[in-house]
């Protein structure tokens, strides 16, 4: 069962880029900006970035990984079937946490390893025991909460939606993103009640340079009397029927009515473009009013950032603009590319796994009027994550917009749109599983987007050659556009042409490689 569970999440790319790409990206990225510099004591600064990292990884596999895989096992039937095996319950679950810890323990010794390789991280052996027994003890908290999410919640989507939701947040509020800083008390006192913190400063202190053992002991309490909250909820909840059987025990439903009504037929006769576009924009809607973790990511997100960092920060300011201004467009730049470069092709993508795209090309339905309902979908969803910015950062944060120079920003808005959509696209006809395209969208957006100072890392430039290879891409080139557009301090009407040359220029070229591999989408 260990095995068969280990195999299952080595076959997961998405999943093996949050617990290893993910965090071993963003240690590559934050050493190189920090270079050589040492603290006080003369001990660098990378010594405390390993840890941190570490346990966002942990988190991940443990805790996200256990869950949705737990949920997607009961949901699609095996929990069932293996339930009429002569198989014991408890050696379910312990496969599915041992397999948990497997993938935890390989991003603590990646992380650390490439400390060591390339960052002078020192192993400090005497705390070695503690760090084993503290991630043990992590990992089999993280994995409890991780099944008793999966036993509470209905669906295989709104567990990842869950999962992803609760542990990105409280990674900025529980020393894991974030880290020595004074926080607003009601954030200290949520990341203080929540394991995370708990396993981040207990992990951290086995990293410290010292003597002594490196036990944290009211750390460790804390995670005990997680888990054991865990296994409770676990144990109360869990169930091997799927949900939509009448499994679980808190499902109560009863079928609703049967449906006696339908809607009038169409009236014969050859529908126009445009209502054909309206009709695919309209189930494009809906399939993304569905997708609880693509509306997080885009909408939820963002705005949860640009509420956070400059209540934590306060008057810090970023490359001479004030914290929430950059931040605008920052992540204005990112909802846009979120939203065309990864939920758009995943989109098409799950549609071809489906045969629905083979089904289209038998009907009248042209297939651009398919495509283009959902580059529509994504303009508008970026609109709208822009609009949702503007107004907590203009209502509440102090940035300001210039209505004169509102079009520079709606242009570079639907320019970047259309060019994030086509690479998108591109890498959809190129790549053949649904799986494969998320971890290569995400996996190449989120570190750039720390390149191109969409996520900053204090207020220093980055290093120069850092800075050139961001440079190379459109989502840096995006960013200025919308910085040039939203400047307070800023002249003229805004348009920074040569930015907005380059976003063309890579949407031609994204649009010549998927229309030449056209066949791949189908």
């Amino acid at each position: 069962m260990t095995a068969h569970a280990v195999r299952a999440s080595l076959r997961n790319p998405l999943a093996a880029f949050f617990t290893l790409a993910f965090p071993l990206a963003f240690l590559i990225i934050v050493g190189t900006i920090v270079g050589g510099a040492t603290t006080e004591e003369g001990v660098p600064v990378t010594q405390f970035l390993v840890a941190p990292f570490a346990v966002f990884g942990v988190a991940q596999a443990s805790f996200t990984l256990t869950a949705v895989e737990t949920a997607v096992l009961r949901e699609s039937g095996v929990l069932l079937r293996l339930h009429a095996a002569p198989i014991p319950a408890a050696a379910v679950v312990a496969a599915r946490i041992c397999a948990s810890a497997v993938a935890a323990g390989s991003a603590v010794l990646l992380l650390t390893a490439v400390g060591v390789l390339a960052y002078d991280v020192e192993i400090v052996w005497n705390k070695v025991p503690a760090m084993l027994i503290t991630l043990a003890l992590g990992i089999a908290c993280c994995a409890a909460l991780g099944i008793a999410l999966a036993s509470s919640v209905r669906t295989v989507t709104a567990t990842q939606a869950l999962a992803q939701g609760i542990l990105i947040p409280l990674a900025f509020v529980s020393d894991v993103f974030i880290v020595n800083v004074d926080l607003p008390q009601p954030l200290e006192l949520l990341g203080s009640f929540l394991p995370l913190k708990h396993l981040a400063l207990a992990t951290a202190e086995t990293f410290r340079p010292g003597a002594g053992a490196g036990f944290s002991p009211q750390h460790l309490a804390v995670l005990a009397v997680w888990a054991v909250v865990g296994v409770l909820i676990a144990r109360h909840r869990y169930g091997w029927t799927p949900h939509e059987l009448g499994g679980g025990p808190a499902s109560t439903r009863t079928p609703g009515p049967a449906r006696t009504h339908l809607s009038n037929p169409l009236e014969p006769g050859r529908r126009s473009p445009f209502m054909a576009l309206h009709g695919q924009i309209s189930y494009a809607l809906l399939g993304m009013r569905r997708d609880a973790l693509s509306v997080f990511f885009a909408l939820i997100f963002p705005a949860m950032l640009l509420a956070l960092f400059p209540t934590v920060f306060g008057d810090a300011r970023v490359h001479g603009m004030a914290m929430a201004q950059y931040l605008f467009a920052g992540l204005t730049a990112y909802t846009i590319a979120v939203t065309a470069y990864v939920d758009m092709p995943e989109g098409l993508v799950a549609a071809r796994t489906a045969g629905v795209l083979k089904r289209l090309l038998g009907t009248p339905l042209p297939f651009g009027a398919y495509v283009a309902g959902r580059v529509c979908v994504a303009l508008l969803t970026a609109l709208l994550g822009g609009t949702v910015l503007a107004a907590i950062g203009i209502g509440f944060l102090g940035v300001r917009l210039d209505a004169a120079r509102l079009p520079a920003v709606l242009l570079a808005a639907v320019l970047g749109s259309l060019c994030f959509s086509a690479m998108g696209a591109a890498l959809a006809a190129l790549l053949p599983r649904a799986r494969s395209l998320v971890a290569v969208t995400l996996g190449t957006l989120l570190p750039l987007s720390f390149l191109s100072e969409i996520f900053v890392v204090g207020d220093q430039p980055l290093p120069g050659e850092l800075t050139a290879l961001a440079d190379l891409f459109p989502l840096r080139h995006l960013l200025q556009a919308l910085l040039t557009a939203t400047r307070p301090d800023g002249t003229g009407a805004g348009f920074a042409w040569g930015h907005l040359t380059a976003i063309a220029a890579w949407a031609l070229v994204a649009l010549a490689v998927a229309r030449r591999r056209r066949a791949g989408l189908v």
